[in-house]
């Protein structure tokens, strides 16, 4: 790219670890942890660190954080990862501490404080860092907050990818958040999701006004659907080892593919393999683009276009 474009990244902010398992425990067992690591979370948090990585003005709005050691901590991770922080330092807030379990089979499971005044405090974010900007990534799960950084977008001609969990079987869930959003990625968990047709999925949300619909489903890869049809893209073979973040990384690899001006075949390809080749290490992917793009295989895509 002759300039990086500028992505704002909106959602909750929380500093956390993550325990990697070779598979979850039982009720009153315990588990051998093969890797143990600190991760800034949540979705959006992630999102923006792997933008950064990529060369992507990658900005985060997010939630107060204690004016206290690990608030501190947190700030300074970001801006040595090249993430342009809008996250005040309140001293009357404690910065909370989050636990997730991540295991071989795919299985996440987070472990959050339940903290009301600091992720309250997102409902008061500054939004200014928005104007101008190539693209806004939104967590559908922060309430209001969500729609009013929304909102904002809209007034200033910001094109919205939403990350948003929608189901056929509650179909008016989140369809003022997604009717207000040119992209949007639904994912299906084949470990906790009760499974639904996924492309009647990006149907519903190619309906419901987005340009693109994304639905990730894990192990068996993610399809994407604009005005020119259904692609399917099938997930690579990996080793996993950790699948903290592949959401998060499927999001900034789609986001990233789009201002670039790929087909969106290409979108979603390189956004599966990104989420796969993340699944396979610990920590959020450190390959660069070139080297994700190195390694795909040549392409065995679905298409109904």
């Amino acid at each position: 790219m002759a300039s990086a474009p500028r992505v704002v990244c909106f959602g909750y902010v929380n500093p956390g670890v993550v325990f990697s398992v070779d598979r979850y425990p039982a009720a009153n067992t315990g588990a051998y942890v093969t890797g143990k690591r600190p991760f800034i979370g949540a979705d959006c948090a992630m999102a923006a660190q792997t933008l950064a990585r990529w060369g992507i003005e990658a900005h985060l709005i997010g939630n107060a954080l204690g004016a206290d050691d690990l608030g501190r901590r947190t700030l300074a991770e970001l801006a040595g990862l090249g993430v342009h922080a809008h996250i005040p330092l309140r001293r009357d807030l404690r910065t909370p501490d989050e636990v997730d379990i991540s295991d071989r089979a795919g299985t996440r499971t987070f472990f959050v404080e339940d903290a009301p005044a600091v992720w309250g405090s997102l409902i008061e974010a500054d939004l200014e860092p928005i104007a101008g900007a190539a693209m806004l990534y939104v967590d559908w799960y922060v309430g209001p907050a969500a729609e009013r950084a929304i909102a904002f977008a809209r007034a200033q001609g910001v094109p919205v990818f939403l990350n948003v969990e929608y189901s056929l079987r509650h179909p008016n869930d989140y369809r003022h958040l997604i009717a207000r959003s040119a992209y949007a990625q639904s994912p299906m968990s084949d470990v906790h999701v009760v499974q639904e047709d996924p492309r009647a999925i990006a149907q519903a949300l190619r309906e419901l006004g987005v340009q693109v619909a994304f639905v990730t489903r894990g192990k068996h890869g993610s399809l994407a659907m604009d005005q020119a049809g259904l692609v399917e893209i099938p997930a690579p073979a990996v080793d996993v080892v950790d699948t903290q973040g592949a959401g998060a990384v499927y999001s900034a690899a789609a986001m990233y593919g789009l201002l670039v001006g790929w087909p969106v075949p290409q979108v979603a390809r390189f956004a599966t393999w990104a989420a796969s080749l993340k699944c396979a290490q610990h920590g959020l992917l450190d390959a660069s683009v070139e080297a994700i793009l190195a390694q795909m295989q040549p392409s065995n895509v679905t298409q109904s276009r």
